[in-house]
């Protein structure tokens, strides 16, 4: 999947939310087909990017990965809920913000923009910037 993905970018920048992407569907793909041994691994270096990283190392787990694991879940019968169930303090803060952010928006994309853009006009930090202002 990766070298598919590769190839379909070529020489186009390609950027961290596209490159995770592949991965996030890699995830829901194994979880669909059982593999899950390396999953305790994969979300506790999820929480510790959310804990320790870069504001952007923050962004893209959160609104990269997380976002990505619950939109594609979505498609399958089992859902995000299996997925809940491995997420650190963090990574669960992060995972409710996004799953109560779509659900005001009505799950359109348009309308997730206008109402981040609309809660920014209104002082709010946007929901991906949880972790601002506690100790690090």
């Amino acid at each position: 999947a990766w070298r598919e993905h590769l190839a379909e970018w070529g020489s186009q920048e390609r950027g961290a939310y596209n490159d995770v992407a592949p991965f996030a569907h890699y995830l829901v793909e194994c979880y669909s087909a059982g593999n899950t041994a390396e999953f305790p691994a994969v979300f506790a270096t999820m929480e510790r990017i959310i804990q320790e990283g870069d504001q952007q190392a923050r962004e893209v787990a959160t609104i990269g990965v997380l976002e990505d694991i619950q939109t594609i879940a979505s498609h399958y019968s089992f859902g995000e809920a299996p997925f809940v169930t491995l997420l650190g303090p963090l990574s669960r803060q992060a995972w409710e913000e996004i799953a109560q952010l779509w659900q005001a928006a009505g799950g359109s994309l348009e309308a997730v923009v206008r109402l981040e853009k609309r809660l920014q006009s209104q002082g709010r930090r946007p929901w991906w910037q949880f972790w601002k202002g506690r100790a690090v």
